[in-house]
């Protein structure tokens, strides 16, 4: 078992660095208004980003603030309800590789029905229709409405 206290250190390290870098990727890709209405596509992840940093400073402050108290908090890593969080974790590593690969939409065909069938879904039909919707839905939103460039294949 570990302390609740080196486990905060790591997630507030690993967080903010992920939050740092999707900020360092969001102002490349810019940040802000368009001249002609709608947002600059680094817009929202800079904003997600900015929230990771933010949290992992209140989660550190939280934690040098109250060293003692999360010192004596034990976590259990290897207990068997954990599994599905690590096999979770590597379907979004996964994802992540295909997206740059496969691009937004057809990573999404194979990540919404993994992510169901994990979580336990085994109907077939509502497995297409959660993920057939969820892909209409991000393309209406983000393509049509926000005119927003999402990740393509590496054909197109």
């Amino acid at each position: 078992m570990i302390s609740m206290k080196k486990c905060n250190y790591v997630i507030s390290a690993v967080a903010a660095i992920l939050g740092a870098t999707i900020l360092f990727f969001a102002f490349r890709l810019g940040i802000g208004f368009k001249a002609k209405g709608g947002i600059e596509s680094g817009t929202w992840p800079g904003i997600m980003g900015g929230l990771l940093v933010f949290t992992a400073i209140i989660l550190l402050i939280m934690t040098l603030s109250n060293k003692q108290k999360y010192e004596e908090m034990q976590v259990a890593l290897k207990l068997p309800g954990n599994k599905l969080v690590y096999v979770m974790m590597g379907v979004f590593v996964a994802y992540c590789a295909l997206l740059t690969v496969l691009g937004l939409y057809l990573s999404a065909l194979v990540l919404i029905p993994a992510i169901m069938f994990l979580l336990g879904e085994r109907n077939k039909k509502k497995m297409v229709i959660v993920t057939a919707c969820t892909i209409v839905a991000v393309y209406v939103i983000f393509s049509l409405v926000l005119g927003t460039k999402l990740p393509q294949p590496i054909w197109m």
